[in-house]
Formats: C-alpha cells, sequence, structure tokens
C-alpha cells in the first residue's frame, strides 16, 4: 500500500498562528470543487458540502480498493466573494458566492472523478452532483491568520489579517478563503478553527 500524506507535505498551508498573521506561498494543488450562492445555512449549501465529501470519500476508497493508494481526505474550504463587497458587511447572505473545495493528490484525474461521481449518481440522488468537478487551483502569495471561534465572529480577525496586509506593502486580490479545520457537528462554537486566508500582491 502506498501512502500519500498530504497532511503532512501540505502541513505549512493548514497551520496558522492565532497570535500573529503570516504570510506564504501556496502551490498548485487538484482539487475537487463545487459553486454556489446564498447563505452558508441554507440547505443549498449544505447539500454541496454533503455531495463534495460523498464524492471525496468515494474516490478515497475506490484509489485503496483498486490501486492500493492511501491517503486522507482533506479539510473542507471555502472560497467567497458578492458582486458588491458591502454585501459581507451588511449581512446579505443570500447575495454571497462560494466555491466549495477539497484538495485532493496529484495522481487523481478528471475520469476518476468522473468514474466517482457515476459511482455515487447509482447510489441515490445528490441534486448537486452534477456541479462537482476537479480542478487545478493555483493561489500564490497569500497572507493567512488562525481564527478561533464561531464563524459568524471572524470580522475582527478579518480585520487583523487586512491591516497586516497594509502593512507589508500588500493588498488583496482574487477571493477570501477559509479553511474549515473543525467540524461545527462536533465542535462548540467557540472552539471552532478556521484558517483565514487572502491571495495578495505588491501594492
Amino acid at each position: 500500500m502506498k501512502t500519500i500524506d498530504l497532511k503532512k507535505s501540505l502541513k505549512p498551508y493548514y497551520t496558522a498562528s492565532a497570535a500573529k498573521p503570516a504570510l506564504v506561498d501556496v502551490p498548485a494543488v487538484n482539487a475537487l470543487m463545487a459553486d454556489g450562492v446564498g447563505d452558508p445555512n441554507a440547505p443549498a449549501f449544505q447539500e454541496a458540502v454533503g455531495t463534495l465529501y460523498s464524492v471525496a470519500y468515494t474516490l478515497k476508497f475506490a484509489f485503496k480498493k483498486e490501486r492500493a493508494i492511501d491517503y486522507p481526505v482533506m479539510a473542507l474550504e471555502g472560497l467567497w466573494c458578492a458582486e458588491d463587497l458591502t454585501d459581507f458587511a451588511a449581512e446579505r447572505r443570500d447575495r454571497w458566492q462560494w466555491t466549495l473545495l477539497i484538495v485532493q493528490p496529484g495522481v487523481v484525474a478528471k475520469a476518476d472523478v468522473a468514474k466517482t461521481i457515476a459511482t455515487v449518481k447509482a447510489k441515490g440522488k445528490l441534486a448537486r452532483l452534477p456541479e462537482v468537478r476537479l480542478e487545478k487551483f493555483k493561489e500564490g502569495r497569500a497572507a493567512q491568520i488562525l481564527h478561533v471561534g464561531p464563524y459568524a465572529a471572524e470580522a475582527p480577525t478579518i480585520e487583523r489579517l487586512h491591516s497586516f496586509v497594509e502593512e507589508q506593502g500588500l493588498r488583496l486580490r482574487g477571493r477570501h478563503h477559509e479553511i474549515y479545520l473543525g467540524d461545527p457537528r462536533r465542535s462548540a462554537p467557540e472552539k471552532l478553527r478556521t484558517i483565514l486566508r487572502h491571495p495578495v500582491e505588491p501594492a
């Protein structure tokens, strides 16, 4: 059995300090993705999360059984934006645009994902299954910090991250990125750990 330890090889990008923001150079990765619009507490978002995990775990077990390759299912991540950025400050969640993703090892190809989606589809109805895809995701230079606590209380941590970016002579680009290290179904809100990341470029 060959093991691909993504958690070890990608550790610098899934480890962050709550005390101080830092800059990282994120390498390109393969990722299962699904897009949507709306409140993250709404059924559509939760359905997308469930569908993405169904494909990710089915794919993992297929590789283990058929190719003797084992690897961990990585943390759920979210890319966030809005056509009008004031929609975030005003909590107009119905207008939030998101892309959910789960990083995959390099051995996973689009043909593998297509086969896995067909397998998952045969087992039951998942309305958002057609939206799942495999893409190369390249973020590059980014600033990140660890937020400990409820998702709804991220604003002060995000402000600290943005101030740090400005102090470094940089500016934000691309989409706000969150990496969910905790499971809201099993952890108390005050104990949730989320890496907040944003790509940057010279100001």
